[in-house]
């Protein structure tokens, strides 16, 4: 078990492990399981658009101590702002989950159901959340295990929980658009809904060391939004 933890295969595994988790325990959600080949391809296009939010947001706000993206040569005063900052990472990383979805199964004959959107937005969110855990916890790990295992615990319960749930909602608003009339516009307030809460995630997660309620408030957010997607599923069962 030691040499396991101590290899790179390791790491990568250990760091897939939470987001593999949750994806099974959302898709017991599905009363008609989708293709596991369609499953695959979105998951693996969820770690596709981390890459792309990786060069999306270097090339909006810039290195921390390199150069600066867009926003710090259009707006100098704005770019030491840590809400915007993380707002703008809130709302990349949204979009960047949405539009794997978008590009490769929303046009697919097995995306017949409404259901459909909110299960396919969380396999995007939960791939995305498996790389991005890679970025975070394979140097962790390899450097101190110890330390690595306790930031993927953390994970499994906070950032792997946040993408699936902020995704899912976006999943939601994309269902109402795409098998409603007239409510096109549903997917970019989804997007927006979802970055919000995304933001106030990094919000506290930002000010807890300075304000312990934080932590409170970081739980009774995920407890909201896990309600919500609760609800939404259901809704979107019955449709």
């Amino acid at each position: 078990m030691a040499a396991f933890i101590t290899s790179y295969t390791g790491y990568i595994l250990i760091s897939f492990l939470p987001p593999i988790v949750w994806l099974m325990f959302y898709l017991r959600e599905d009363r008609h399981p989708e293709p596991k080949s369609l499953l695959v391809l979105v998951f693996v296009g969820g770690m596709a658009a981390a890459l792309a939010a990786v060069f999306a947001e270097l090339a909006i706000l810039g290195e921390p101590r390199g150069p600066q993206g867009i926003i710090g040569y259009l707006y100098p005063a704005l770019y030491q702002t840590p809400l915007l900052m993380f707002g703008v990472i809130a709302l990349v990383e949204e979009y960047a989950k949405y539009a794997a979805v978008h590009l490769l199964v929303v046009s697919k004959p097995d995306f017949d159901e409404p259901i459909d959107a909110m299960i396919y937005m969380i396999t995007s969110a939960l791939g995305f959340a498996a790389l991005e855990n890679a970025f975070f916890l394979v140097p962790v790990l390899r450097d101190t295990p110890a330390l690595g295992l306790q930031l993927t615990a953390n994970r499994f319960i906070g950032a792997n929980v946040l993408h699936a749930l902020s995704s899912a909602i976006v999943g939601y608003f994309l269902a109402r658009a795409l098998f409603s009339p007239y409510r096109k516009h549903f997917v970019g307030l989804g997007i927006f809904t979802g970055a919000c809460l995304h933001l106030l995630f990094n919000y506290f997660i930002i000010i807890k060391e300075v304000v312990p309620e934080s932590v409170d408030l970081l739980i009774i957010l995920l407890l909201v939004m896990a309600f919500m997607v609760f609800i939404d599923f259901e809704k979107l069962k019955k449709a």
